[in-house]
């Protein structure tokens, strides 16, 4: 048995000599690719701490709770020689199905490393929808764990184009299946990465679920690396590396938990990871290890709160942030209020850093740094990408007024797998049309409105779901609430809002109807009101308001037109 991870708070990292550091991240900067970067990295920072895990490793080849730079090197070096042993090569795609495992990471950067092409999935998709993602993407090998396989497959007929199952177990694997430990453990612990081009394909991720069938985003070596050499450059020309803890939980599969782990690789920020969100443990490793920087969802940040954050001790933060969707000022407020600290009698507050972005962009848009910065900010957009306000014409609105944000740049997809039609619609002369209103504040930021498909059209007013859903929750009984629009005969579409009340409320939908009346503007206060056992949710705790529009038809709910008394 593993002894559970010993508390980290007061531990000092190895810290490479300014020179080596510089060398390396400024002056070779331009010759990282996604198929080297761990390679340069590990030769840099040697026994430096990548990452702690909350569920210690147990192979042959490495046992325990901690893995360094070098030490990661070597699992990415096994994992892109066993699947080479299993066949796969340059431009093959492998479908990536586990809970959020670091394995994850370790077979994508292998498969990377050998020109094959990563095909990271969501690990609640069932095997209808994993069936149809594979055989899209042409993958004829699928990673799994354990849990995803029984929970969301259970047999292997019902994807049946995958040819070599492979399980991330250290125990016995089921005939037909391919144990990835013992895959590695025959492999060697060495490999030269591949010459990758800025365009050649490094990963795809599907995205989209939200609001239509996923669609496969292509993304570039120039795309993924182009953040991980803006950070590691930075990191290079400071004179001594901060002394940072960082605690990551968002999925690896998903845009914001896959982007936050390359940059904390790259600014050799050691990582505790932990691969289940549970408020009262984060809010327990926090306080046990000293973490300094937590990156998480608005909702995580919500249930923090729900599990006694205002009682404990959060001192040791000196930065929060994430991503996901845009963050209300007063969970900012609250959360720097929880961390400040005295020095020299002055009351110091972390810095929160929040940034937006979306798969098609390798996962970054833009950044805010600081305080409250007005309700719904998502920050200036990065210098890498040119950005546009678009009318529905094409043609730019005028400033403070909404319109679809247009990108272009480095980071900007390829295109859409073996979907020509779709790429068309959305990247036109290198421009992604993003399909997210915003309009520009003050000193040139962006302040998120809605998702182009989700605004609800009711007559002649344009409703903004995340606004009305954001006022729903101020309501102490509404753990959580996602509005959509349902057809009304005269008005083309009403809002209704799904509520999920928190544990214990008895509160009516009468009683939230009332109150929604009394608290938010008529013209988008929520038509009805429904009570329902839980939210369908996304990687990043948003709600899937595709399926509960779904729902609320299939139980029947309509949205009568208001019959004028006839005296």
């Amino acid at each position: 048995m593993h002894q559970p991870l010993q508390p980290l708070k007061g531990r000092r990292w190895p810290q490479p000599s300014w020179g080596r550091r510089y060398r390396t991240l400024v002056r070779e900067n331009h010759l990282f690719t996604q198929a080297n970067f761990v390679d340069r990295l590990a030769g840099l920072y040697e026994d430096r701490p990548l990452m702690f895990l909350d569920q210690p490793l147990d192979y042959p080849f490495h046992r325990g709770a901690e893995v360094t730079y070098r030490i990661a090197s070597r699992y990415v070096n096994r994992a892109g020689n066993a699947l080479r042993r299993l066949g796969v090569g340059r431009g093959d795609r492998v479908a990536l199905i586990t809970a959020n495992r670091i394995e994850l990471a370790f077979v994508e950067f292998g498969a990377q490393k050998i020109g094959a092409v990563p095909v990271p999935l969501n690990f609640m998709l069932k095997a209808d929808e994993i069936r149809y993602l594979v055989e899209d993407c042409g993958c004829r090998v699928l990673v799994t764990d354990r849990a995803v396989f029984e929970g969301n497959i259970g047999e292997r007929r019902r994807v049946p184009s995958i040819e070599h199952w492979v399980l991330v177990t250290s125990r016995e694997v089921p005939e037909g299946f391919h144990s990835l430990g013992a895959l590695m453990a025959d492999a060697p612990e060495t490999l030269a990465p591949v010459e990758l081009a800025p365009d050649d394909l490094v990963v795809v991720f599907y995205t989209g679920g939200t609001t239509g069938f996923p669609k496969g985003a292509m993304l570039t070596n120039r795309g993924l690396m182009e953040s991980v050499r803006r950070y590691a450059r930075l990191f290079g020309f400071l004179p001594r590396l901060p002394h940072h803890l960082s605690l990551l939980v968002m999925p690896l599969a998903h845009t914001s938990g896959h982007q936050a782990l390359l940059l904390h690789i790259a600014m050799a920020t050691p990582t505790l990871f932990m691969g289940r969100f549970d408020a009262s443990a984060m809010l327990d490793a926090i306080e046990t290890h000293g973490v300094t920087v937590f990156s998480g969802t608005p909702p995580m940040y919500r249930m923090l709160l729900g599990a006694g954050a205002a009682t404990r001790n959060l001192r040791s933060i000196r930065i929060w942030g994430g991503g996901g969707d845009a963050f209300p000022d007063d969970l900012i407020r609250t959360f720097r209020d929880l961390a400040a600290r005295k020095v020299l009698g002055l009351t110091v507050r972390p810095r929160f850093a929040r940034g937006y972005g979306m798969a098609e962009t390798c996962g970054q848009i833009s950044v805010a740094l600081g305080g409250p910065m007005g309700e719904g900010c998502v920050g200036r957009v990065i210098k890498a990408l040119e950005h546009r306000i678009a009318a529905e014409d094409g043609r730019d609105v005028p400033a403070g007024e909404i319109g679809e944000l247009v990108v272009r740049g480095p980071t900007v997809m390829s295109g859409y797998w073996g979907d020509p039609e779709r790429t068309r619609q959305v990247l036109q002369d290198g421009w992604l049309r993003t399909g997210d209103l915003v309009r520009r504040g003050p000193r040139g930021r962006l302040y998120m409105v809605a998702r182009e498909k989700e605004v609800i059209k009711c007559g002649g007013y344009t409703i903004f779901p995340a606004e009305v859903e954001r006022e729903m929750e101020a309501h102490p009984a509404v753990a959580r609430c996602a509005v959509v629009g349902l057809p009304h005969e005269v008005k083309g579409e009403m809002p209704v809002a799904a509520v999920e009340l928190e544990a214990g409320s008895g509160a009516t939908p009468q009683e939230l109807s009332a109150w929604a009346l009394e608290h938010i503007a008529a013209y988008r206060c929520p038509r009805e009101v429904v009570v329902v056992d839980a939210i369908p949710i996304t990687f990043a705790f948003k709600p899937r308001r595709r399926e509960v529009r779904e729902r609320l038809l299939q139980m029947g709910i309509k949205v009568e037109p208001k019959r004028r008394a006839v005296s």
